[in-house]
């Protein structure tokens, strides 16, 4: 008789994938065990497969382990194992499928300085059972862990802290399930805006702050506070933050100024 140990198998692209079948056989003597895979129950390739057989232990079972040194899409197939004893019995295990662990990362959007932002991932497809996760920032190599709190069933989120401009960057989270698969998700960005320094309006004015459209940028514009006064200079009306520096185009805004109306002649001669 035969068995398997699971219906589906997961692998991760260019990572090592192990298959296991069981066999019950009274003696091992002229065991043959071929790995067979796709709906055509082709060979296995010889070339980054590895077939590995055991004795029988002392419960009558033959194990059968089928290693992918590095797994690829087109291996993503069924699989079962046939042991041939002798030159008369020949037992085919039940099928096995692999399958290829997917996952989803939300998008994160822009956030500035002194902001968190939630890191999250959903598990399309894999191991029921995830044991750990991290996820690591790319560019510095720094790796925080998941609590198992934030661990809920195929979903993984992560909170950062106050984040600064060093924190911008890609992340992506390392995976572990329970029996030991271990996946990395694609990377997501990051972009941590700096804000620009506190203006102080001039006088007589009032700041508005606006986004510029299309952009990452905003614009502080003056505006007279102080009914019938009028803008003095009209090129200093605005100026724009950069915000991947945190540094204004301008440095000067303009204020406003109450119009002075000279008496007309008529009232100086009256």
């Amino acid at each position: 008789s035969s068995g398997i140990n699971a219906e589906y198998g997961w692998i991760v692209p260019g990572t090592r994938s192990k298959l296991t079948a069981y066999f019950t056989a009274k003696h091992s003597a002229s065991v043959n065990v071929v790995w067979k895979r796709g709906n055509t129950l082709e060979d296995v390739p010889s070339r980054g497969f590895n077939s590995i057989v055991s004795g029988i232990d002392e419960r009558g079972v033959l194990t059968a382990i089928l290693i992918i040194d590095k797994t690829e899409a087109a291996d993503e197939v069924v699989y079962h194992a046939v042991l041939t004893l002798g030159a008369n019995i020949t037992v085919t295990s039940s099928n096995i499928t692999l399958r290829r662990v997917t996952a989803r990362l939300d998008p994160v959007g822009p956030v500035f300085e002194g902001n968190i932002v939630t890191f999250s991932a959903t598990i399309l497809q894999g191991p029921d059972l995830i044991s750990s996760a991290v996820i690591r920032h790319q560019e510095s190599g720094r790796e925080k862990s998941v609590c198992a709190e934030n661990i809920l069933g195929n979903f993984i989120n992560y909170t950062t802290g106050i984040l600064f401009s060093s924190h911008q960057g890609t992340y992506k989270f390392r995976i572990k399930f329970i029996d030991d698969v271990e996946f990395e998700t694609d990377e997501i960005s990051l972009l941590v805006k700096r804000k620009c320094r506190p203006l102080i309006a001039p006088p007589n004015t009032e700041l508005i702050q606006e986004q510029v459209q299309g952009s990452l940028d905003y614009k502080i514009s003056v505006k007279c506070s102080v009914p019938n006064y009028v803008i003095m200079f009209d090129d200093q009306t605005t100026v724009l933050c950069d915000t991947s520096t945190g540094r204004y185009n301008a440095t000067t805004l303009t204020p406003c100024a109450r119009v002075y109306i000279p008496p007309s002649d008529d009232k100086l001669g009256s």
